[in-house]
């Protein structure tokens, strides 16, 4: 545990030095002030298809439904918001927009008659979501818990390029040790970047619990198939340039994320899917799939241990101990 801990301060010491460090922690300060400043709170629904069940004939509003349960289905999804007509009354189902954007709609449908009118939303745990902090779980994502993939590679080609690995492969550190001391690092430093994040625009009422565990995990996670990821590069110019099509891929939930519909099986697979979606969850309440989420992030992070266990050993540290 010593030795875990002097390269945890000895990695402390380089990354006040490494101009990637500084670059990822002024784009922190980049996003509280966009989202807390640039962003609107509110945005129109211009895109949201409005969708109609047993509507009154000559109802020139939205687009009729095969059934009640497809419109509810497609509100589920979050690609629609429903209105359900019966006898002298009407509800609208949304899937929890703004209380302002469904008075609009309240107050154009009770002027043609439709009174009174009832909403429904459909996840009952999950709280209004501003505008601006819609995608905070995104930069959390892949800002915050980046920063041990980005970071921890370029720890790495700094130690080959001024020869320090030579020494590493000498010492008694061994492989495990050497995993284990860039994760507990930047699984702290990706904690601490989200944390920070989250305070500044979403502030102090969440899930902590599961906030400072999907942090920390998650970081961990990224930095050790970062640390796999990197052992074969000798140079930052050949490494940076790949990285950011593998950053890429990883960044495809963002898709699911603001569309939900499209979640076909393979995405699920992406280390980044189950991790967004728990994010959103603790942050803004919700429901969401705790088993696969569970699974997944546990898969995950044996994976990412053994493959870069097995790289640094082979590759970078070349035969030292583990």
């Amino acid at each position: 545990m010593r030795s875990i801990l002097v390269t945890c301060v000895q990695d402390v010491k380089r990354l006040l030095t490494n101009a990637l460090f500084w670059v990822l922690t002024a784009t922190l300060v980049v996003i509280v002030l966009v989202v807390d400043l640039a962003l609107p709170k509110e945005a129109s629904l211009e895109t949201a298809t409005l969708m109609t069940w047993n509507a009154p004939a000559g109802l020139m509003f939205g687009t009729p439904a095969e059934s009640e349960e497809a419109l509810r289905e497609a509100v589920r999804q979050g690609d629609a918001i429903g209105f359900i007509f019966e006898e002298d009354e009407l509800t609208i189902v949304n899937p929890g927009f703004a209380e302002q954007t469904l008075n609009i709609f309240v107050l154009e449908l009770m002027q043609q008659g439709f009174e009174p009118v009832q909403v429904q939303s459909l996840d009952t745990a999950a709280r209004e979501i501003p505008f601006n902090l819609r995608f905070t779980p995104v930069f959390l994502c892949f800002e915050a818990l980046m920063v041990g993939f980005i970071l921890g590679g370029a720890l790495m080609l700094a130690e080959k390029q001024d020869g320090t690995v030579r020494a590493l492969r000498v010492s008694p550190l061994g492989a495990t040790k050497y995993v284990l001391s860039k994760t507990l690092l930047f699984s702290l430093i990706g904690m601490l970047y989200a944390t920070l994040i989250c305070v500044f625009t979403v502030g102090v009422s969440i899930n902590w619990g599961a906030f400072l565990l999907l942090s920390f995990v998650g970081t961990a996670v990224f930095t050790m198939i970062g640390l796999a990821y990197t052992t074969p590069f000798h140079d930052m110019s050949g490494w940076f340039f790949s990285m950011v099509v593998l950053l890429s891929v990883n960044m495809l939930p963002v898709i699911s994320f603001s569309s939900p519909s499209f979640t076909p099986f393979w995405m699920r697979l992406i280390p980044s899917y189950p991790i967004l979606m728990a994010y959103q969850s603790a942050m803004f309440g919700g429901s969401f799939d705790i088993g696969y989420t569970l699974l997944a992030i546990g898969v995950w992070l044996a994976v990412s241990y053994l493959l870069a266990v097995l790289f640094v050993a082979k590759k970078h540290l070349k035969g030292a101990k583990s």
